[in-house]
C-alpha cells in the first residue's frame, strides 16, 4: 500500500499540516509531491500505474470512475489524498486534468473529524492523517493505522511529535 500526498504549497509551512505524519508514519509507503498548476510531476503523469492508483476525492465528472464498495479497495495499491484546505484540493483537481481519468474513492464515515488545531471547512471532512488512517483500516492494514492514529491523537492534543532523524 503507498500514499501519495500530493500536498498544495500552502500545507508544506503550516505547523498545523498532517501530511508529515502520515509520511513519519509510514516513511518508504508515502511521498509527499508538491502540487504545480503548470508543471505536473512525471510521478503523477508518467510513472503511475493509473490501473492500480484511486483519487481519494469526493467529487468527479465522471461518475463512471467512482469506487463506491470498499472491498473493490483490495484492487488498488496506491492512493493519492490532495493533501490541502477544501477550497485549494478542490482548486488542485480542477486545475489537474492528469486526476480526472483515475478512478475516485469518497471515504464515507460515520463520525466527525476530531482535528482541532484548525476549523475544518466542512462538517463532514477529514484531515490528511484521518484519512490516511481510514484508509488504513479499510484495506486491513491495522498495526500501521494504529501507529499513524498514536502520532496523530498526540499531534492533535499538542503534544510535540518529534521527527526522526536519518
Amino acid at each position: 500500500m503507498h500514499f501519495i500526498l500530493l500536498t498544495h504549497s500552502r500545507e508544506l509551512s503550516k505547523q498545523t499540516a498532517t501530511g508529515p505524519l502520515v509520511k513519519q508514519a509510514l516513511e518508504n509507503q508515502c511521498d509527499i509531491i508538491e502540487w504545480s498548476r503548470t508543471i505536473p510531476d512525471s510521478r503523477l503523469t508518467t510513472e503511475l500505474d493509473t490501473s492500480k492508483t484511486l483519487l481519494i476525492y469526493p467529487d468527479t465528472h465522471s461518475p463512471e470512475l467512482v469506487i463506491k464498495d470498499t472491498k473493490a479497495l483490495i484492487e488498488f495499491d496506491t492512493f493519492i489524498i490532495l493533501d490541502g484546505t477544501w477550497q485549494e484540493a478542490k482548486k488542485m483537481y480542477n486545475r489537474s486534468p492528469y486526476l480526472h481519468s483515475l478512478a475516485h474513492y469518497q471515504l464515507e464515515v460515520n463520525y466527525l473529524s476530531s482535528y482541532q488545531l484548525r476549523r475544518n471547512q466542512k462538517s463532514i471532512g477529514l484531515c490528511t492523517a484521518e484519512v490516511a488512517i481510514e484508509l488504513l483500516k479499510q484495506k486491513s492494514e491495522l498495526a500501521q493505522a494504529s501507529k499513524l492514529e498514536d502520532l496523530y491523537n498526540k499531534f492533535n492534543s499538542g503534544i510535540k511529535v518529534e521527527e526522526k532523524t536519518n
